[in-house]
């Protein structure tokens, strides 16, 4: 393969990689190891959460750049053991450009939840705390029910590409109305449970732990910007559940 074909193959790994969840410190080993398993003089590697950028230097001494700009990321365990599997495979057998960009498209069209399944997920999750936090049965089901719905709302906003800031206040908001009304008319019983178990669909626990990883690894500008992130999408969510008890807190 050429360097130009060996820069993009590796940073297509490594922006999947990342977007799927990696930590930034194998995101990089990664894109070094490929690079090296075509004999490429040097390379070099700096990524942060929303940025890759990799310079090498070619057989010829031709030295070549590209970046990425990372917009989303989350958590794809079935992508990222298949990424993993196939930049193993790179660098054991070193297999021809066509092989690699075949493995690569099977795993961008990979399997997903269908949008059914995952509001059931969500319902459950959220019934599942509720209970869990002290409600009883009924304050299940409305959790259940509100939680469907915080689901279906990720959606909407997502179609049509709200900032996540705004998003995160308006689903809070809206979920904290709703289970303050399924109180209201009688479909459960503690609307503090209710919320409770909504509000743990929403906490950013897992991007919160990546940013320690991220400190673990010596990645300290990846952990600031995840602690960030999390930080400010909690006090998002407070915030949306603070807005939804001064709208209809006089009806409780």
């Amino acid at each position: 393969m050429t360097g130009e074909e060996v820069l993009t193959c590796a940073i297509n790994i490594g922006e999947q990689l990342l977007m799927s969840g990696a930590e930034i410190s194998r995101v990089e080993d990664t894109i070094r190891r490929i690079c090296a398993a075509y004999d490429i003089r040097q390379s070099h590697i700096f990524s942060i959460a929303s940025c890759i950028i990799v310079t090498l230097e070619t057989k010829d001494h031709k030295w070549i750049t590209q970046t990425r700009r990372i917009l989303s990321y989350g958590t794809d365990m079935w992508k990222l053991d298949r990424l993993n599997n196939l930049s193993r495979l790179i660098c054991s057998t070193k297999p021809p450009l066509e092989r690699i960009n075949r493995e690569y498209a099977l795993i961008l069209n990979g399997p997903v939840y269908p949008p059914v399944v995952q509001c059931l997920i969500y319902a459950m999750t959220a019934g599942a705390f509720a209970i869990f936090f002290g409600g009883n049965l009924l304050d299940g089901f409305s959790a259940m029910f509100v939680g469907a719905l915080i689901r279906i709302t990720l959606y909407a906003f997502t179609a049509i590409k709200m900032k996540a800031i705004f998003s995160n206040i308006l689903c809070s908001m809206i979920s904290g109305m709703v289970c303050i009304l399924t109180h209201y008319i009688g479909l459960g019983h503690h609307v503090e449970m209710i919320m409770i178990g909504n509000i743990m669909l929403l906490i950013p626990g897992v991007l919160m732990t990546n940013s320690f990883r991220d400190f673990i690894s010596g990645d300290m500008i990846s952990g600031l910007l995840h602690f960030s992130e999390a930080i400010i999408t909690a006090i998002c969510i407070a915030a949306g559940f603070i807005f939804s008890k001064i709208l209809l807190g006089g009806i409780l």
